[in-house]
């Protein structure tokens, strides 16, 4: 099994094989002793803990068809970042899981930052409204 990294960190792939293997499982996401693990399309990625510096769920609302009208679906996504940007946007199956993960990962990643960062776009459109008011 071949790992890919979304950070400069390289770590060779026979210890990530056995972190995998090890690793506790929430999800899509394998959280391994050193590293978060996961799978996106056909390739596996990791994410050493100590290279994130933010960490937050996003809800998403996607619109959506049925049989007596309209509707929306919330989709919960975890999103990793470093200073600058985000690393990762990690597609999870319920609220319940998106739970359990984030109690998991505050405990594996205390110097990370939970809390909800704004888009920079948006923080831009917001600041241009104000003066323009």
């Amino acid at each position: 099994m071949k790992f890919y990294p979304l950070t400069e960190t390289e770590i060779e792939n026979s210890r990530l094989e056995q972190e995998y293997k090890s690793a506790r499982q929430i999800g899509g996401i394998r959280l391994g002793d050193t590293c978060l693990l996961f799978k996106s399309k056909l390739k596996n990625y990791y994410i050493p803990y100590n290279e994130v510096k933010s960490c937050f769920r996003r809800i998403v609302g996607v619109n959506i068809k049925m049989c007596c009208g309209k509707g929306e679906l919330q989709v919960e996504n975890l999103v990793l970042g470093d200073e600058e940007k985000e690393l990762a946007v990690i597609q999870l199956p319920g609220t319940r899981a998106a739970q359990e993960l984030m109690k998991e990962l505050k405990v594996r990643m205390p110097e990370a930052d939970f809390s909800v960062r704004k888009n920079p776009e948006a923080l831009t459109e917001e600041v241009a409204q104000g003066a323009g008011a």
